[in-house]
């Protein structure tokens, strides 16, 4: 199953393996949500009775907004001009309509624009009930009314990337609702018995910030806080360079967002470390 919403390092595929992991609590704190997979599985899982989603950038409030069905009738289409225009005011347009979900960049190049327009339009028109069924078999009528059979057109409409990531939005509408904050991590405010989660940055072991979506995260000062933390304190990392906390989890994936291997894909091994904390150490 796909958590969450499309995001660059999104923990989905492994986030039922970190659920596994993480202690029982009253409450679960996801720090640094991003698309929220690890507060969408930890939401399906009910192991928590609380669930708070918190990223900097706000993305949680899209994943918020699904929830309610704010996405349930969206059939716009986001054009080059429209998306640079409203990203920095518009989640939905933010985080749907850019590259890679990079919240930066428009998604279609400008060869392929207007053909990515003409099916989405196509589809709308046509009777598109926002599921991958329809999707599909409209995308196919398409296809084939417009004549297209050039293998470069043929590859950009295998998939609609926006309509995709649509459907998973409006999947969202069965959950219950969500605590979310768009706060720097160390601001939110840890209640008792909780454990927290954080999908920080991953660094490259040479450097000690890294820009995460055009702020910079120091990972220092990030382990000094977990370090000095009265609750148990999770995060996701590729390496850490600190003995103090005890890795508890690995598992190697591919990694589409970084350079690429003979393969066509780089392997990254994904690990998930603790600050040891007990609630007899707490004591």
């Amino acid at each position: 199953m796909k958590y969450g919403f499309s995001y660059r390092g999104s923990k989905s595929d492994i986030a039922e393996k970190i659920i596994n992991i993480l202690p029982k609590a009253k409450n679960l704190y996801d720090l640094f949500a991003g698309g929220c997979a690890i507060t969408h599985c930890a939401m399906l899982s009910e192991k928590w009775d609380r669930v708070i989603a918190n990223d900097l950038q706000g993305s949680v409030t899209l994943f918020l907004d699904a929830i309610k069905g704010k996405y349930k009738n969206e059939s716009r289409w986001i054009s080059r001009e429209q998306f640079l225009a409203e990203k920095d005011k518009d989640n939905y347009i933010r985080w749907i309509c850019s590259f890679g979900n990079n919240g930066q960049d428009y998604m279609f190049g400008k060869d392929i624009e207007q053909i990515k327009k003409e099916a989405h339009e196509y589809l709308f028109v046509n009777g598109y009930d926002g599921t991958q069924y329809s999707r599909i078999a409209l995308v196919k009528r398409f296809k084939e009314d417009k004549d297209i059979t050039g293998r470069f057109e043929l590859q950009q409409l295998e998939k609609l990337e926006r309509l995709q990531q649509l459907e998973k939005l409006e999947r969202l509408q069965q959950l219950e609702q969500l605590t979310v904050y768009s706060e720097d991590y160390r601001d939110v405010k840890i209640e008792e018995n909780s454990v927290v989660y954080c999908d920080i940055p991953y660094n490259q072991k040479t450097v000690k910030t890294e820009k995460y979506y055009g702020i910079e995260f120091d990972k220092k000062s990030f382990y000094e806080w977990a370090k000095n933390a009265n609750f148990p304190v999770y995060f996701s990392s590729s390496f850490c360079d600190d003995s103090f906390f005890t890795e508890v989890f690995s598992v190697k994936k591919e990694c589409r967002m970084n350079n690429k291997n003979s393969h066509g894909k780089k392997i990254i091994t994904e690990r998930l470390f603790y600050n040891r904390y007990t609630k007899e150490e707490g004591k």
